[in-house]
């Protein structure tokens, strides 16, 4: 529904210096595609009065008569593989009147839901209200909070339910919500990650039932079940990986990786899921050392993994025959096999086309596909 478009937010337009593209927001599609490919993952979002606009990198789309609607549409990368939607978009332009720059502590109101536990680089953090100040340890984290890092940057955080998360360079995540209740050790918990290397250990609110933390990216959600994950938010046309890892006490828990036409569960360790758009299913899982060739590595419990990792140091020479072996199994191994991957993503999205053109349920027969 389209609402009046009143003036308001900042009266100061920023003039691009590069040719600017126009999109239209008052058509009533529910999403856009956004010119430059993976640009509206990394592009700075900027509230211009009603309109949005998106610059970095060289350049500039402004979207007329954004700000003018009671649900904002999606924005796709160019080929529709990633979605920021529309809420997300809203958080990332920031609130109409914003804060100002600080370098020292923040004033904004709002308790807090954690704080930064480590930061190497330069990494900042922009409080729903607009205030932007530059992280270091310490640092409150706010509800709505959104956390950047610039290249060579990386930044931890630890949650008020002893949720861990780090943040790789060039990252950028939005905290969508975070509430807890340490009394029952109930809660809910939903990170957005648009780009970056991102990796988390989850506490107690994953542990309180199947739906309580999530984790999206442009391209796939991920339910977390009390666990340690890895993953990379990629650009479009990459591959966006998330892997299972073992929690630090040893017991590995189970994630579901899902988009609008597939889910993937996760539960042994080091399974790793690839997924390259949002209309693509996930990969079925891989465990990395048995892909590289490597199935004596892939241990079966904390014990076993201590057993072969001390057999490793103990045994002359057995570093450099499994770096042998990696060289060896380079050309064979399915993990290295990028021919191969390439031929089964085409031969997956030309089935997922096929299906749509005959309007034929999708690959996991319970979803539709519309083009």
């Amino acid at each position: 529904m389209a609402l009046p478009t009143p003036q308001f937010g900042p009266n100061t337009v920023t003039e691009p210096t590069v040719p600017m593209v126009l999109l239209d927001a008052g058509t009533g599609a529910a999403s856009l595609a956004v010119p430059g490919g993976d640009f509206v993952l990394k592009a700075d979002y900027l509230r211009q009065g009603p309109d949005l606009l998106l610059q970095g990198d060289g350049q500039s789309v402004l979207v007329r008569g954004y700000f003018t609607h009671e649900a904002p549409p999606d924005l796709t990368t160019t080929d529709g593989a990633g979605i920021i939607s529309g809420d997300l978009a809203s958080t990332l332009a920031g609130p109409a009147t914003a804060g100002q720059f600080a370098q020292a502590a923040p004033t904004s109101g709002g308790a807090s839901i954690g704080q930064v536990e480590n930061v190497a680089g330069r990494a900042f953090i922009t409080h729903a209200d607009g205030t932007r100040i530059q992280a270091e340890s310490g640092t409150k984290i706010l509800q709505g909070d959104l956390v950047e890092t610039e290249d060579g940057a990386s930044i931890g955080i630890v949650f008020a339910d002893d949720t861990t998360f780090a943040l790789g360079e060039e990252g950028r995540m939005v905290i969508d919500e975070l509430v807890f209740d340490p009394g029952s050790d109930d809660g809910n918990a939903a990170f957005n990650v648009v780009q970056g290397v991102f990796s988390f250990v989850s506490g107690e609110i994953a542990k309180s039932g199947p739906d309580a933390m999530v984790v999206k990216t442009p391209v796939v959600t991920i339910g977390i079940r009390g666990t340690t994950v890895a993953g990379r938010a990629a650009s479009e046309g990459t591959a966006n990986t998330i892997t299972l890892l073992p929690d630090p006490g040893g017991l590995v828990g189970e994630i579901s990786v899902s988009n609008a036409v597939g889910t993937q569960v996760l539960n042994q360790p080091l399974q790793t899921t690839q997924v390259t758009s949002a209309f693509v299913p996930p990969a079925p899982p891989i465990t990395l050392p048995a892909a590289a060739g490597l199935p004596q590595l892939v241990a079966t419990d904390r014990a076993d993994y201590v057993s072969r990792a001390c057999q490793l140091a103990a045994v002359p020479g057995a570093l450099a025959a499994l770096r042998r072996q990696v060289l060896q199994n380079h050309n064979s191994a399915p993990l290295f096999d990028t021919a191969l991957f390439t031929r089964n993503l085409e031969a997956a999205l030309l089935d997922l086309w096929t299906r749509a053109v005959d309007n034929r349920p999708s690959l996991q027969g319970d979803a539709e596909t519309d083009v």
